[in-house]
């Protein structure tokens, strides 16, 4: 059951790298940041078409960002305030991240990531994009 929780929401890797710092005022301490099925998710990519994920407000999003060579990835940016609201954020096996969002209201962002450190050789950048729509879109 729990593989299928975690294929369900794009995430192939357990989280146990680092524990969930969790950002929400009322999230209780202790509580993990896992992904449910049914959940919208998407996972970056540093390639075009980069993916995208719609959801209605009030909605769980379940932002992915892969592992890399070295580093860990950073906390997922939101291009656009307001929309999106993260509810947590763990490390993934092998330095990728899972960041659970909750979609605040409608409209549409770009979300992304990186690694760090840095490297003068290769530095990736993930992103897709999160829609938003109400309930009579």
């Amino acid at each position: 059951m729990l593989a299928a929780t975690v294929a369900a929401a794009g995430c192939s890797a357990p989280a146990v790298t680092a524990p969930a710092h969790l950002v929400s005022s009322h999230s209780p301490a202790g509580r993990s940041c896992s992904a449910r099925a049914g959940w919208a998710a998407v996972t970056l990519t540093d390639t075009l078409p980069q993916p995208a994920v719609t959801a209605k407000p009030g909605a769980r999003i379940v932002v992915t960002v892969p592992r890399w060579g070295w580093g860990t990835a950073t906390d997922v940016n939101v291009a656009r305030a307001g929309i999106l609201r993260e509810e947590c954020t763990v490390l993934l096996h092998g330095g990728g991240r899972r960041t659970v969002f909750l979609a605040v209201r409608p409209g549409s962002t770009w979300v992304g990531a990186t690694v760090q450190p840095a490297s003068d050789l290769a530095m990736p950048s993930w992103g897709g994009t999160v829609t938003v729509r109400s309930s009579g879109s």
